[in-house]
């Protein structure tokens, strides 16, 4: 598993996105790497999160909670989180929990950081 994190990207709203891009497996044994990572942003003011999903290959429901936990993190900072390029197995994950109907998704990182969303400021 491979996590990159990008710089803010500005998009067509005023806003800015940061991009965490994830690649392989991610489960139980990325977790804490990802919650820490996701932390670190918030403490430093980035609360407008996507996660890049393209090249993730199977995600546990231990990262869903993780998932969870970082929407919560933007939201209660005024962010908000998006999901972008989710695959088959992913997207699977997030229609049996009903995440899908709680977390904004987007086929890709370019659309997800270029459209308005209203609860941002």
């Amino acid at each position: 598993m491979r996590i990159s994190v990008s710089d803010p990207t500005p998009s067509g709203t005023g806003n800015t996105w940061t991009v965490l891009a994830f690649a392989g497996e991610l489960d139980l044994a990325v977790a804490p790497q990802v919650r820490s990572t996701v932390a670190e942003l918030v403490a430093a003011g980035r609360v407008r999160l996507v996660w890049d999903l393209e090249q993730v290959t199977f995600m546990d429901s231990t990262v869903l909670g993780v998932l969870v936990y970082t929407m919560r993190q933007a939201e209660a900072h005024d962010g908000a989180l998006r999901l972008a390029g989710a695959g088959a197995q992913v997207l699977r994950l997030l229609r049996i929990t009903g995440m899908d109907g709680v977390v904004e998704m987007f086929p890709d990182v370019d659309t997800a950081t270029s459209v308005p969303t209203a609860r941002l400021r």
